[in-house]
């Protein structure tokens, strides 16, 4: 029962970094290679910028380290049902809130880039 209400945990958190990789890519392949890309805005004006790779990849990094660690702490030797329900309750709450930030962050970005002229038109 513990083991399957972690594999529970694992599916949702996969889910969660697949739909941040897809809007990764999608993003990605909009935004050209040498655009510096706002990381940090104020009232819609950028505050901070950075190269594409580090803007579009390191919310999805910092989230995969977290599930990676959420994941050896769900099957932690003697955990009982109580443990595994609340780590479960933890990683069923990180893991859609992590992807709702990341699409939140990328439309806001690529918002911004279309307004200053950035962008390509999309196909």
């Amino acid at each position: 029962m513990i083991r399957a209400i972690s594999i529970g945990g694992d599916v949702l958190w996969i889910l969660a970094l697949a739909l941040m990789a897809s809007f990764t890519l999608a993003a990605w392949k909009r935004i050209g290679a040498g655009v510096r890309v706002p990381v940090l805005w104020r009232a819609g004006a950028p505050l901070l910028r950075a190269p594409r790779w580090a803007a579009l990849l390191a919310l999805p990094l910092i989230t995969f380290a977290i599930g990676a660690w959420l994941q050896v702490e769900s099957r932690e030797p003697g955990r009982d049902l109580t443990g595994a329900l609340v780590v479960l309750g933890v990683r069923a709450t990180l893991a859609p809130l992590f992807a709702i930030l990341h699409l939140g962050r990328v439309q806001k970005t690529l918002a911004m880039l279309e307004v200053e002229g950035a962008l390509p038109p999309p196909r």
